[in-house]
């Protein structure tokens, strides 16, 4: 895995980093708060597993931007 190293590309890396960081702690919010719901609808229990599914594919792309970058998560 090649590594990021021009300066305008590394800049535009970090701040789509942090934008999937912040994606990942709303759809953690959202999780939890259909979680914390005693009852689930067949609707929510769907909107979970897909807001699970993208949270997993969001932490993958942390994951190997982060290493493309070179930084520990």
């Amino acid at each position: 895995m090649a590594r990021i190293v021009d300066a305008q590309e590394r800049q535009e890396a970090l701040t789509r980093l942090e934008t999937l960081r912040e994606q990942h702690r709303d759809l953690d919010s959202r999780i939890a708060g259909l979680t914390g719901r005693p009852y689930l609808t067949a609707e929510d229990q769907v909107e979970l597993a897909g807001l699970k599914k993208l949270k997993l594919k969001r932490k993958d792309e942390i994951f190997d931007l982060a290493g493309l970058l070179g930084i520990d998560v």
